[in-house]
């Protein structure tokens, strides 16, 4: 039997947002922060070794040899594509924990591609898998650049992934970069203090997104306890310069970005803690918190 699709714990799959009066004009950027996309923290490696090579030195049980592949990708000849698995580090560990990915690249040739990994484990420990083709001619790795993606959660792998009919159409925003997130051997915690009054027992979702990632890869929820909120991330995405947090606290409880919420957007520098944020916005104010967390589109495919 093959490889199986479970419901992503990645995705929130919520109500569309709406929008209504400002209360606090949301925070204008700075000059600093538009000259700020330069340097990034680098991707993850990419094995160019051939399949045979990777099939040969791929050892036995726990290690696991998967071959992902695509064909009719119409119009894509000379694009880079970018193939990965990512397992559980540990047994047991449960799926919203700190995942490894092992990734593989190879070029689009008459409309196909097929790269190979050897996984160091968890291949029958509920994998998640991706595939990202990057637009021929481009040389970058943000959503611009990217013509087909998919990311998805398994059962298990048998060592043969064919994500050709995921791969053929051309994906959402949220689709794109849950998928480039998943390229990436990244988490990341934050500890939100000083929400003593605003959001006490309040849900909240929140997520990391940028210029080079407007739209979240990977949305967590959270509840507001003693004024703090502690956030950890699995799959945020790169480490951009511009990298923010964007929040939304949910007062009215109904599981969407709209007119009863607050939302706030701020620049994080790299910091793992934070002591308050703001100014908060509502209202139509919050239309960019709304669009960056996305909340109702799905990220799996």
């Amino acid at each position: 039997m093959n490889s199986t699709h479970t419901p992503s714990l990645l995705v929130l799959t919520l109500l569309a947002a709406g929008c209504g009066a400002v209360v606090t004009p949301a925070p204008a950027p700075s000059g600093g922060d538009a000259a700020a996309v330069s340097q990034d923290v680098p991707s993850t490696p990419v094995s160019t070794a051939s399949c045979e090579e990777v099939r040969a030195a791929c050892g036995p049980a726990p290690q696991q040899f998967v071959r992902g592949h695509a064909r009719g990708l119409t119009g894509l000849d000379g694009a880079r594509a970018r193939f990965a698995m990512r397992y559980v580090l540990r047994e047991g560990d449960g799926l919203n924990t700190a995942h490894g990915v092992v990734v593989a690249g190879a070029e689009v040739r008459d409309g196909a591609f097929e790269a190979c990994v050897c996984m160091p484990r968890g291949g029958s420990g509920y994998p998640q898998m991706a595939a990202v083709v990057f637009a021929p001619g481009t040389s970058g790795e943000t959503g611009r650049e990217v013509a087909r993606a998919m990311f998805s959660q398994r059962y298990a792998t048998l060592g043969d992934e064919d994500v050709s009919f995921a791969l053929n159409e051309v994906p959402s925003a949220p689709e794109t970069e849950a998928a480039l997130a998943a390229l990436v051997d990244r988490a990341h915690e934050l500890r939100v203090r000083g929400l003593d009054g605003v959001a006490e027992g309040g849900r909240a979702y929140a997520a990391l997104v940028a210029d080079e990632r407007p739209v979240a890869a990977q949305v967590i929820g959270g509840v507001v306890e003693g004024g703090a909120l502690s956030l950890d991330w699995i799959m945020p995405g790169r480490q951009w310069p511009t990298e923010r947090l964007a929040l939304l606290i949910d007062r009215n409880g109904n599981r969407r970005c709209d007119d009863g919420d607050l939302g706030a957007t701020v620049r994080l520098d790299g910091r793992r803690e934070l002591d308050g944020v703001g100014p908060w916005v509502q209202g139509a104010a919050l239309e960019g918190v709304c669009r960056a967390l996305s909340l109702e589109s799905g990220r799996e495919r």
